[in-house]
């Protein structure tokens, strides 16, 4: 494959399993395979069959195997159901010396970690806020400053124990170790924010098959989160009740045909829909009335939860939504009037990318190539490039509390 190293990445998610695997050097990020396969044992973003999620990964791995043909030992993979909690804590320290280094951070990191956790929880993410040296606060970055007391704000993110074993476990089934597991909003930050949108302040919603996630980010520093256990698959099966029919008809009519707002051209006009070997017309109408009143409840179960995260203030925030469901025509603006914030629809933001299709720069796979934007920055930015061989690497050698870092570059 050339000069560089290769960095693998996996997407457990409620609709699909995906797949990535990319070749990196300093300039450049290639992507050379990719596989996808239909989701199982997963609702709501959690495993709840640990061989069928399993057997779905492995077939994810070997449709991208076939394609790059590198043997995918490790991976980074990524993390979303409804037990993961955000919430504060802060740590201070006595510099060893007249000037703080790397130490002191380490060390200052170590107190704000020591806090209680619930027995059913893990810590995944400790994120620095700000530093506070001699009483000065918002320091993003104190290695080299003169001082005597070093202080830190910091956003823990706690995961499900339950839910990141059984991540674990599955990818051992599927022959996998995995390097790390990344809270998916950051991955999906990762891929789809502006650096501008991070520095001003944005709202990030990714709604995916099983849930939505939201985060907060302001002076590219994560402020919280939040996540709700309503998806597409909901859209989906509200759908598949209302017009009795099967889910994989209401997935497709969902598709082809959804709307969260009443275009004008919809009243009156007829489809044929197949259910039970039959068909029948039904109005186009029926099917954006039903996406409609789901859109608009997930509009205000989104706002609700914004407001529930800690040191949430109302300012003139960016909201940027991605997730398959993102891609519903009139989503964007039934949820900007809900929150009276600007909306957009995120696509990934990067240069130097090559062997990308418009497929994978949709808001479809922002999470996995989230984790593929996340782990390069982490690769290179820390100077950890020589940990990696190419086709046979260690990514949980380096990438163990790296993490945290990403939001105050």
């Amino acid at each position: 494959m050339g000069e560089g190293s290769y960095i693998s990445v996996l997407d457990i998610g409620t609709s699909k399993i995906a797949a990535v695997v990319v070749r990196v050097t300093e300039t450049a990020t290639e992507v050379v395979g990719m596989g996808v396969a239909a989701s199982a044992g997963v609702r709501k973003g959690v495993i709840v069959d640990l061989e069928a999620a399993a057997a779905a990964i492995k077939e994810a791995l070997q449709r991208a195997r076939a394609v790059c043909g590198i043997e995918i030992k490790e991976v980074i993979t990524g993390l979303s159901d409804s037990h993961v909690k955000s919430f504060s804590s802060s740590g201070a320290v006595v510099l060893s010396s007249d000037y703080v280094t790397q130490r002191d951070i380490d060390k200052v990191m170590e107190t704000a970690g020591t806090v209680y956790v619930p027995l059913d929880k893990e810590i995944m993410h400790m994120i620095p806020v700000e530093y506070i040296v001699d009483g000065q606060g918002q320091i993003y970055n104190p290695v080299g400053m003169k001082g005597v007391r070093l202080e830190v704000n910091v956003q823990i993110v706690a995961g499900s124990s339950t839910s990141i074993h059984n991540v674990e476990r599955c990818c051992a089934m599927a022959g996998l170790k995995t390097a790390d597991i990344v809270f998916n909003p950051f991955a999906s930050a990762s891929a789809v924010l502006r650096d501008d949108e991070k520095k001003y302040g944005a709202i990030l919603i990714d709604i995916g098959g099983g849930t939505t996630d939201i985060a907060l980010l302001k002076d590219g520093v994560f402020m919280g989160a939040a996540v709700i256990d309503i998806g597409g698959n909901q859209f989906t099966n509200d759908i598949a009740v209302g017009l009795r029919l099967p889910v994989y008809e209401a997935e497709r009519l969902k598709k082809a045909y959804g709307m969260a707002t009443f275009p004008d051209e919809y009243f009156g006009e007829e489809i044929t829909v197949t259910a039970n070997m039959e068909e029948r017309r039904i109005s186009k109408s029926f099917i954006t009335e039903i996406i409609k009143a789901r859109s608009e409840e997930l509009s205000a179960m989104i706002k609700e939860a914004i407001l529930s995260i800690p040191g949430f203030s109302w300012q003139p925030w960016s909201v940027v939504i991605t997730g398959a469901v993102a891609e519903l025509k009139g989503l964007e603006g039934l949820i900007a009037g809900v929150l009276d914030l600007p909306v957009r629809v995120g696509t990934c933001q990067w240069a130097n990318w090559t062997g990308i299709g418009d497929k994978l720069c949709g808001p479809t796979y922002a999470t996995v190539m989230g984790l593929v934007s996340y782990t390069r920055k982490r690769f290179y930015e820390d100077g950890t490039a020589e940990a990696f061989t190419t086709g046979q690497y260690s990514m949980s050698k380096w990438f163990k509390g790296l993490v945290g870092k990403f939001f105050n570059k």
